[in-house]
């Protein structure tokens, strides 16, 4: 997911929504920032049913990034699938 442009030391709020395209329900049981800049703040709470649609809200803080059109950043999902992480690449245009 790319987001931005940001201006360093603005902290702006992201929603990310995905369908459930597995033949399971899914079930998010935690959420991590990848770095101190993202922080989940909500999500599907519950089982997601096949076919149906589950959202994550986050919060990226650029006061803890750095100037860069392409800013690395993840959110690390944690639920019932197969390994039980799904790492979610983050790219952020944080500008001056």
């Amino acid at each position: 997911m790319k987001i931005g442009p940001v201006k360093f030391g603005e902290v702006k709020e992201y929603t990310l929504e995905f369908t459930n395209s597995g033949k399971n329900d899914f079930n998010l049981f935690h959420l991590e920032g990848g770095c101190d800049c993202t922080e989940p703040l909500d999500w599907s709470r519950g089982a997601v049913k096949p076919g149906q649609k589950g959202f994550i809200t986050f919060r990226f803080n650029s006061a803890k990034a750095k100037v860069s059109d392409a800013y690395p950043s993840s959110l690390n999902i944690y639920g019932n699938l197969p390994g039980d992480l799904i790492i979610y690449d983050i790219e952020a245009n944080v500008t001056e």
